[in-house]
């Protein structure tokens, strides 16, 4: 068996702590604040971005179904119920609720897309926008709420005597 060139050696001596990449310390309280800050203005339009697409589609649905004599109010409710339970969870701030909103708005895309490509009407091509936007703006909403907490729980357990 023949032996490995020299140039294969391990080393013979570990790296020092200050040696080792800055990754591997544990950021400051400084640090976290900061990261904590960039993170809210994130959220806070994000926020506004899903609340305001949200209540703009729970208004052109409800207008789109009472412009219509055919539609009644079982068939309204049967169309806003499904969105409207998530309102406690978006006052509350749980991001378990802008998550599913996500997967809850998918059978209205399911549902419009097809009339928007058959009749190209301004109203349908509307709805399929505010979806699209909502699913965006929620899923990034709840990555941040999560982050958020994540921070705020390490800023708490975080040693005060920070360099």
């Amino acid at each position: 068996m023949s032996e490995l060139p020299a140039t294969h050696e391990l080393p013979t001596e570990l790296p020092t702590m200050d040696e080792l990449p800055n990754m591997n310390k544990m950021p400051t309280r400084a640090e976290l604040n900061s990261a904590l800050e960039q993170v809210k203005k994130k959220l806070t339009a994000s926020l506004w971005i899903t609340h305001s697409s949200y209540t703009v589609l729970m208004l052109l649905i409800s207008w789109f179904n009472f412009q219509s004599p055919n539609n009644g109010f079982a068939l309204w409710l049967f169309k806003i119920i499904p969105l409207a339970i998530f309102i406690p969870g978006f006052i509350k701030q749980y991001y378990r609720s802008y998550s599913w909103i996500c997967f809850a708005i998918l059978p209205y895309f399911i549902w419009i897309i097809p009339m928007a490509l058959g009749r190209g009407a301004w109203g349908d091509w509307a709805i399929v926008a505010l979806i699209v936007i909502i699913f965006n703006a929620a899923m990034m909403t709840s990555r941040w709420l999560q982050q958020q907490s994540y921070l705020q729980w390490q800023i708490a357990n975080t040693p005060s005597n920070d360099e």
